[in-house]
């Protein structure tokens, strides 16, 4: 299968973890959905990391690959124009919502017990079933009020984006930013020592 550690997978959702396939390395922001392999590689990790996703949308025909690619992206930029904003203070946008909301028209979802567990699974052609999903997953944070807790990392070279719920984290991650702003503050001590 693919590597995980591709995909900094620090949030939990599938809509930021979307969102935080475009990051910062090396100085320079880094789109690492760059291919319809990149695409194939996320959605399996998503199956991967989120049980009850729809593992259909793993069944992508070879001649829709650059077209879904394509949409993703272009949802991808709407995703961190409205995160950003939110992150910022700024109020939902409603006509977002009714995009979102649209998405999943055009894709609803029906419901099966799989294993005991209650599963949804969007209906429609692959592009509509994952945007349908994406979509939902972004619902369901404005729903739960977890959008209210969506911070930047602190470390102003990072685009990365996180629900905050304890109230009192700064960075993505500890591995990630955190780490390097405690190795800085060690080195930054230890030379005017």
């Amino acid at each position: 299968m693919c590597d995980r550690k591709q995909f900094p997978l620090i949030s939990g959702f599938l809509s930021l973890d979307l969102v935080n396939t475009e990051i910062i390395s090396h100085g320079r922001r880094r789109n690492l959905l760059v291919s319809e392999q990149n695409l194939l590689d996320w959605l399996h990790t998503m199956c991967d990391e989120i049980p009850s996703l729809d593992k259909s949308i793993l069944t992508i025909p070879q001649s829709e690959l650059s077209d879904i690619l394509s949409s993703i992206l272009e949802l991808r930029f709407e995703l961190r124009k409205n995160f950003e904003s939110i992150a910022d203070g700024y109020i939902l946008d409603k006509d977002w919502v009714l995009s979102l909301e649209q998405n999943i028209k055009n894709a609803p979802f029906i419901y099966k017990l799989e294993s005991g567990i209650l599963k949804e699974f969007s209906t429609g052609e692959a592009k509509e079933k994952i945007l349908s999903l994406i979509s939902l997953d972004v619902l369901r944070l404005i729903d739960a009020g977890k959008l209210q807790k969506l911070k930047r990392c602190s470390n102003p070279d990072c685009v990365l984006l996180f629900i905050d719920l304890s109230g009192r984290r700064k960075w993505c991650s500890m591995k990630i930013c955190g780490n390097r702003q405690k190795v800085a503050r060690f080195q930054d001590k230890k030379q005017h020592n």
